[in-house]
C-alpha cells in the first residue's frame, strides 16, 4: 500500500468511526424522544459517511416523528436504493407515504416490508390502518385479526380491531375485541370508551352505562364517556340524569354545540319542548354546518306546534344518515307550490310504511291541484301499497319505488315528507274527517262476514308492539300481557292486527288469560296491505301502539286508540293527531308507566261495549 492509499484509508476509517460516534449519539437521543437531536447527529454522520444504511434509517424515522413526511420519504428511499430488501425502510415509507394522503403507495410500501418480514407486527398494525383508511374495512379487519394472532398480547391490535368492526357495523364482534383489549391493558381508558359504544350500538345500555362510569372513574374529564353514559342514561329513560351529564358537559366547554344539541334531546325527552329549542337553536349557532342539529330542532318545533318553521326545516331529516330517510333527485327541480300547468310532478317516498301512509293524507290537495291546472302527479310508494293507493287516488299513477330515475321527463319532485310544508302550514288546514284510502269493497265484505261470525259485541283489532323492538324504542310499546284487563270484558271481540309473527304471544295469553284473539288464517298482515286495510275497515274499533296499524286505521277513517308520549311531534302542539280525526292520543308523560294509557284505553273500550 502506498503512503497516499495508506492515508485515505486512515482518513476514511477516521470518518467512519465518527459516524458511529454521532450515530449512537443520535440514538440516544431517539430513545429519549429527542428526535430535533436525533436528527441533527444523524446527519452529521452522513456527512461523515453518506451512504450509511443505520444513519439513513434512523433519520427516516426521526424524521417521520417530527411530521416531516416529506424528508422522511425522501431519506427511506435513499436507504432503499442502497439496499432495497430493508424491511424498516419500506415500513418508513409506507408510513410517510399514508400521511401524504398516497394512500395506495402506502399500502404497497407496507406489504413490500411484510413480505420481506412476515412477523412485522408494526408494519402490519400500520398496514390495517392504511386500509381502514382507504375504507376497505373487510381487509383492514383481517389485517388486524392477523395481527392478534401474531402478536395476542398487543392490546392496541385488539384495540383496533374493535374499532374496525364499529366502522363495520359489527358492535357484537367489536365488544369482544375492545374487552380483549381492556384485559391486556386495563389502564388505556379509550378502550372503555369504545366498549361502552359497542355496547350502546348493541342495544346493552345497562352496560354501556356502567363501563361508561369505568371510563369516566379513570378520566372524569373524558368528553368522549361523559357522552356515552348520557346516551345510556337517555336509553334507559332517565332523562332527568341524562341532562345533568350533558350540562356537566357544556360546563366543561360552553361551546360544544354537540353538548347544546343533546342536552336538548334530554329535555325533548321530558316534553321540556321549549328548552329543548333554545339548546338546537345554542347548537345551530355554535355550528351551523351540521344538519343533525337543524333536524332536531325541526322535530321540536313541529312538537311545540311550530309548523310553518318546523317544516321549513324538516328537510334537515335527510342529513341523519338513515337509510329510511335519504334524500333524492329525481325531477328537474324541487317543488314548492309551483303551477303545474303541463307540468309533470312525481312524489317520492323516504320513509316506513306509517309514515308513507301519514303523508298521503296530502295527496288529495296535491291531484287537486294538478287537476285544476292541468299538470299530472306521478306517486312512488311501498310495493305492498300499490293496490290501495291505485284504488284510493285514481287520478294519479303510482309507482313502486325504483321504477323512475332523473333520466326521465319529470318536470317536478317532492319528498312525501315535504308535502305538510305545502298544505299543512296551520292545524286548520287539516282535514275534518279520514278516510283517505279505500280498501277493496269485496275483500271487505269477505273479511266483514269472518268478524261478524266470531259472535256479538264490538269487533276490535288490537296491535301491541313494534316489530323493532330495540332498547331506543322499548318504552313506547307495550307487551300483550298488559292488556289483560281487555281480556276480561264482556260484548267485544278482539281481532289480531300485529303484523308480525306473534303467534306465540297470542297462544300464550289466549290460554293463560282466556283472552279468545281471533287470527284471519291466510292474511299476511305485512306483506298483504291491501288485506290488512280490509281487515282494519271490518273492525268497530282499533287499539294499537304508535305504529303503522294506527296510521292504517287513521287513514281508513276507522275510530282508533293509540297512544304515547305526551308533545309528540306528529301532535303538532296539539294532544291529538291532526292527521286523522277519528283517532284519539293518549299522551304519556316520560316518567310514568305506559299502564296509565293502557287503563285509559281499557275504560274506554268498556263504556264502548256497554253501550254497543
Amino acid at each position: 500500500m502506498t503512503a497516499k492509499h495508506a492515508a485515505l484509508s486512515s482518513i476514511k476509517s477516521s470518518l467512519q468511526s465518527n459516524a458511529t460516534d454521532l450515530i449512537q449519539q443520535g440514538i440516544q437521543a431517539h430513545k429519549q424522544g429527542r428526535f430535533s437531536d436525533a436528527t441533527k447527529a444523524y446527519e452529521k454522520a452522513l456527512k461523515k459517511a453518506p451512504s450509511e444504511l443505520a444513519a439513513l434509517n434512523l433519520l427516516a424515522d426521526a424524521l417521520l416523528n417530527q411530521g416531516k413526511n416529506s424528508r422522511a420519504l425522501d431519506t427511506a428511499r435513499r436507504a432503499l436504493k442502497i439496499k432495497p430488501d430493508m424491511p424498516g425502510a419500506w415500513m418508513v415509507k409506507g408510513t410517510a407515504q399514508r400521511k401524504l394522503g398516497k394512500i395506495d403507495d402506502a399500502i404497497t410500501s407496507l406489504e413490500t416490508a411484510l413480505e420481506l418480514k412476515p412477523d412485522y407486527a408494526d408494519a402490519l398494525m400500520t398496514l390495517a390502518g392504511t386500509l381502514r383508511d382507504a375504507n376497505r374495512l373487510q381487509p383492514a379487519i383481517e389485517a388486524y385479526e392477523d395481527l392478534v394472532e401474531m402478536a395476542p398480547e398487543m392490546a392496541m391490535a385488539h384495540f383496533n380491531l374493535g374499532n374496525a368492526l364499529t366502522a363495520d357495523g359489527q358492535s357484537d364482534e367489536a365488544i369482544f375485541a375492545f374487552e380483549n383489549a381492556i384485559e391486556h391493558d386495563p389502564s388505556y381508558v379509550p378502550c372503555y370508551i369504545n366498549l361502552a359504544a359497542a355496547l350502546h350500538a348493541n342495544d346493552r345500555a345497562e352496560e354501556a352505562l356502567a363501563v361508561s362510569e369505568k371510563a369516566l372513574s379513570r378520566l372524569p374529564t373524558s368528553r368522549s364517556a361523559m357522552i356515552n353514559r348520557g346516551n345510556a342514561l337517555k336509553t334507559l329513560v332517565r332523562f332527568d340524569e341524562a341532562e345533568a351529564q350533558f350540562r356537566a358537559l357544556i360546563e366543561q366547554d360552553k361551546t360544544d354545540s354537540t353538548a347544546h344539541d343533546l342536552l336538548g334531546t334530554a329535555l325533548q325527552g321530558q316534553q321540556k319542548i321549549g328548552e329543548a329549542i333554545a339548546e338546537y337553536r345554542t347548537a345551530i349557532e355554535l355550528d351551523p354546518r351540521e344538519t343533525l342539529y337543524r333536524g332536531d330542532l325541526s322535530i321540536a318545533l313541529l312538537a311545540n306546534g311550530s309548523l310553518a318553521e318546523g317544516w321549513k326545516l324538516y328537510d334537515a331529516r335527510f342529513g341523519f344518515g338513515d337509510t329510511l330517510v335519504r334524500g333524492r333527485k329525481i325531477g328537474q327541480k324541487t317543488w314548492e307550490g309551483e303551477p303545474l300547468t303541463g307540468k309533470i310532478l312525481y312524489i317520492w317516498r323516504e320513509q316506513g310504511v306509517g309514515d308513507d301512509i301519514r303523508f298521503a293524507s296530502c295527496f288529495n290537495d296535491v291531484i287537486k291541484r294538478a287537476e285544476a291546472e292541468g299538470g299530472k302527479v306521478i306517486i312512488e310508494t311501498d310495493p305492498r301499497l300499490m293496490t290501495l293507493y291505485t284504488r284510493s287516488f285514481p287520478s294519479a299513477e303510482i309507482r313502486a319505488e325504483g321504477e323512475t330515475s332523473s333520466r326521465d321527463a319529470i318536470d317536478f319532485d317532492i319528498a312525501a315528507g315535504a308535502l305538510p310544508g305545502v298544505f299543512r302550514n296551520s292545524i286548520e288546514q287539516f282535514p275534518a274527517s279520514g278516510g283517505y284510502l279505500k280498501p277493496k269493497q269485496a275483500r271487505l265484505d269477505e273479511l266483514q262476514a269472518e268478524v261478524d261470525a266470531l259472535g256479538e259485541g264490538l269487533k276490535i283489532g288490537i296491535a301491541w308492539r313494534s316489530k323493532n323492538m330495540a332498547a331506543t324504542r322499548r318504552r313506547f310499546y307495550t307487551d300483550l300481557t298488559d292488556w289483560q284487563d281487555l281480556f276480561c270484558l264482556s260484548n267485544i271481540q278482539l281481532v289480531n292486527l300485529q303484523y308480525d309473527n306473534a303467534n306465540t304471544e297470542i297462544d300464550d295469553v289466549n290460554t293463560r288469560f282466556g283472552a279468545k284473539i281471533h287470527r284471519v288464517e291466510g292474511l299476511d298482515l305485512m306483506n298483504d296491505l291491501d288485506g290488512a286495510a280490509a281487515l282494519t275497515a271490518a273492525m268497530d274499533v282499533v287499539i294499537s301502539a304508535p305504529v303503522s296499524v294506527a296510521d292504517m286505521a287513521g287513514a281508513i277513517g276507522r275510530p282508533c286508540f293509540t297512544y304515547g308520549p305526551n308533545k309528540h311531534p306528529m301532535c303538532l302542539g296539539t294532544d291529538q293527531l291532526p292527521w286523522y280525526p277519528e283517532t284519539t292520543y293518549l299522551g304519556n308523560d316520560w316518567n310514568t308507566p305506559l299502564k296509565q294509557s293502557v287503563d285509559k284505553i281499557v275504560k274506554e273500550i268498556t263504556n264502548l261495549a256497554a253501550t254497543a
